[in-house]
């Protein structure tokens, strides 16, 4: 059935950590001519293709598990899709797989990421009942906040920590205030995982 929906996951690195989420919308668009993807339009005076993305990512992280949804006004395989969309896109921007999409995007609820830094982080800093920072709000301006409801978990890897966040849109959290707090500022984060919650909250995989 027309237009069908297609879900894709995507990797962000290298250079391409340094550009904003509006420059990603740019670059799918152009990729999505190049690759001569029959992407569906929008109706109305200003047709243009929709194309839903996922949670921003902080400029600086790189990142394994990026999602965009849009439709295609033509029968082609999730195969044929993941192949023209990666001959036309950058090498440091990978389509991992596409897929049909069963759940909305707005069901992503906490992610998780990797610090690699160059020498042992204590994480003690993290253990105290609250963590106050001053928070970018939605409308603008900074308040003070007590992130520390928002840290989900946290453990040590081979090299750095893990760390899973809130990724819901009335507390979220960018990995950089969870550095602020740390005293990092020389250390490579990458996103490796998102997930939704189960019937108590919990985090679960997201596909």
């Amino acid at each position: 059935m027309l237009p069908m929906p297609v879900r894709i996951k995507f990797t962000q690195k290298g250079i391409m950590q340094f550009i904003s989420h509006l420059d990603v919308d740019r670059t799918m668009k152009t990729v999505m001519v190049r690759a001569k993807i029959p992407v569906h339009y929008t109706e109305g005076f200003n047709p243009h293709p929709k194309l839903v993305f996922g949670l921003p990512l902080s400029i600086g992280v790189e990142s394994e598990c990026e999602y965009m949804d849009f439709k295609v006004d033509a029968e082609m395989t999730y195969e044929e899709i993941t192949d023209k969309l990666n001959a036309a896109l950058p090498d440091q921007m990978r389509v991992v797989e596409a897929y049909e999409p069963k759940l909305s995007l707005s069901y992503i609820a906490f992610t998780e990421y990797k610090v690699f830094c160059a020498e042992d982080t204590d994480l003690s800093p993290l253990e105290k009942e609250e963590i106050i920072v001053s928070k970018r709000q939605k409308k603008g301006g900074y308040k003070d906040t007590d992130i520390k409801p928002m840290i989900h978990s946290y453990s040590r890897c081979e090299g750095g920590f893990t760390l899973v966040l809130s990724a819901s849109p009335d507390a979220y959290l960018r990995p950089e205030y969870v550095l602020g707090v740390l005293g990092l500022d020389d250390c490579e984060v990458t996103r490796t995982r998102v997930f939704r919650k189960n019937r108590i909250g919990e985090p679960i995989d997201f596909r």
